[in-house]
């Protein structure tokens, strides 16, 4: 990280340098993650606290994904055409509404509601966080900035269920929602002592850019692409949104003998890249994906077939399946 001091930025971009302005756009990256998993050790309580089903109780995370991935792709023109800054403000604005609104829920739909809320916040608080970064850095150091970016963002998803388990320790699921809350007002701060980066706003209307994914989507073979990549990541989002119903409810474990699972399994997930970038990227690209299909099906026939038996073993057998997801994407 030593490097990123030595090449200027824009002039007082951020007050406290080049370190500052990365670690803050890691915590703003990180958002995502951590309002996604923040919450998984206390989805079986709320399913009891509103009377509801897991099913229904999985649309709060089901709705934040959908409406972040549509989110994102109308926030990017707006960005372009209105500048980073309040762009940021008010996906941060968004974002502590939907916390507000969570916290005072009284019933599984407005809980739904708040986390649709957030979902667009950070859409927004993401495309803007992106988007500083190809302002404010170029070339090689660019590609440094994001490693080091997606290595602090990469522990959210580890961390943040074990941070959610310890505070169902001292407060309600209600504080998990402050706590992010908290984390939204600190970001909203931050952004204040922002310099806007944006040097050339784009002419016409924001969204007529949002007219290119058309003609991309018109091209065969990406349309394959997607649909595979797509099909390759449902698993992982399946078992975002029922493993602590598994763990949990299933295998009769605590909020925090759960956390500690689920960041056994985020530890391959982060090892996964580590290891293509190593080890295996100079095998055959289309003989080692077919590879990972294999594996993908062994591993969910595994699952099916024993993951019943105990919650260590259903760890192991998810790894592959872990392992797998991130090379693919890779």
């Amino acid at each position: 990280m030593q490097d990123t001091d030595k090449t200027p930025i824009s002039p007082a971009v951020f007050p406290l340098g080049n370190r500052g302005l990365i670690v803050y756009l890691a915590f703003l990256s990180a958002f995502v993650p951590l309002t996604t998993d923040l919450y998984l050790p206390a989805l079986p309580s709320m399913v009891q606290v509103f009377s509801t089903t897991p099913q229904i109780a999985n649309f709060t995370l089901s709705f934040f994904m959908l409406f972040f991935a549509v989110s994102m792709l109308l926030w990017g023109p707006f960005t372009d055409k209105y500048g980073r800054k309040p762009i940021l403000h008010i996906g941060l604005a968004l974002y502590l509404t939907g916390c507000l609104v969570c916290i005072f829920s009284i019933n599984i739909t407005m809980l739904i509601a708040g986390r649709v809320l957030q979902a667009i916040g950070s859409g927004a608080i993401q495309a803007v966080s992106m988007a500083i970064v190809k302002d404010c850095f170029q070339g090689e150091q660019m590609e440094r900035v994001l490693v080091w970016i997606q290595t602090l963002v990469i522990l959210a998803p580890m961390l943040a269920p074990v941070i959610g388990a310890q505070l169902l320790h001292l407060t309600a699921w209600q504080g998990l929602f402050i706590f992010l809350g908290i984390c939204g007002g600190l970001a909203f701060l931050m952004a204040l002592c922002l310099k806007e980066t944006l040097q050339n706003a784009t002419e016409g209307p924001a969204l007529q850019s949002l007219g290119r994914i058309g003609h991309v989507l018109g091209h065969r073979g990406y349309r394959i692409l997607l649909l595979v990549f797509s099909l390759m990541c449902m698993p992982v989002m399946s078992f975002l949104s029922t493993s602590s119903f598994i763990y949990i409810n299933l295998f009769d474990l605590s909020e925090q003998q759960y956390s500690g699972f689920f960041a056994f399994n985020g530890c391959f997930a982060m090892l996964a890249p580590i290891a293509y970038m190593r080890l295996l990227r100079k095998l055959p690209r289309r003989a080692f994906i077919t590879g990972c299909f294999c594996c993908v099906a062994c591993s969910g026939a595994a699952i099916l077939c024993f993951g019943s038996i105990s919650p260590y073993l259903f760890a192991l057998l998810y790894v592959p399946r872990l392992l797998t997801s991130s090379y693919c994407r890779l």
